[in-house]
């Protein structure tokens, strides 16, 4: 259901590209093809780690200069009481990485959020520690969180949105959202976290669209707290920025 076919290439190299295949649930083969026949290198990849993602579709003819493949999902979303069914997810820029693993479709949201970008706050090097919060003076409903986190002396850190917990376990090396998890390796000891808070869904990137994690949920009206924690030891923020988002209906 809803197949596309279409050419990434591997590590931004324009002189070494693959096919990618995929349907409606977002696993998708990589291989070759030749106008009239795919032929698959691979076996069914997991293209995402949520519990709402479902029949995408990219943008056809965006310009050369250009050269993105942006994606959008349909989100099935409750939407309790509300005059419409479900939602569309964030668009997505999709690229081709090497990993231990072979060549990976990675998903990062579009450069285009910057124009509902709305008032700032930035940490940096800071540490830590249980029972703080660095975000305990923030609330709102939408919100865009960039995060790198160094990990090496802590059981699990994370962020709890509004109401919400997303839970990064050192030892499993493994994020967790709900009853959604993904692998997620530290990169020398440093995870990055990104994070598109909406009415109905959390989004979730992790280093810089290893692991995609779209999340639809239902959250109170009245819940509209950050909190950013740490357990078992001290969280190192290397970096954390919040963005207040606007509306993209203008």
């Amino acid at each position: 259901e809803c197949p596309e076919l279409f050419e990434l290439p591997i590590d931004g190299d324009e002189n070494n590209k693959k096919w990618i295949l995929y349907g409606g649930s977002g696993e998708y083969l990589i291989g070759d093809f030749d106008g009239k026949m795919f032929n698959s290198e691979t076996g069914q990849i997991p293209f995402h780690s949520g519990n709402c993602f479902y029949a995408s579709q990219t943008f056809n003819n965006i310009p050369k200069e250009d050269g993105r493949r942006i994606q959008i999902a349909w989100g099935r979303v409750a939407m309790p009481d509300m005059p419409f069914n479900q939602m569309m997810l964030f668009p997505v820029t999709l690229r081709l990485q090497t990993t231990e693993d072979g060549p990976r479709m990675f998903a990062e949201p579009i450069r285009e959020i910057e124009q509902i970008h709305r008032r700032k706050r930035q940490w940096k090097n800071k540490t830590l520690k249980p029972g703080d919060n660095l975000l305990s003076s923030l609330s709102g409903e939408l919100f865009h969180i960039q995060a790198e986190l160094q990990v090496d002396d802590v059981e699990e850190t994370g962020f709890v949105i509004r109401d919400v917990p997303i839970v990064y376990n050192v030892t499993k090396q493994q994020l967790s959202c709900q009853k959604k998890t993904a692998s997620l390796k530290p990169v020398n000891g440093t995870i990055r976290l990104e994070i598109l808070v909406d009415r109905t869904s959390i989004e979730i990137f992790g280093n810089k669209g290893r692991v995609y994690m779209p999340m639809g949920v239902l959250i109170a009206d009245n819940s509209k707290s950050l909190e950013i924690f740490t357990k078992g030891g001290n969280t190192q923020v290397e970096s954390l920025v919040v963005y207040k988002l606007g509306s993209v209906w203008r």
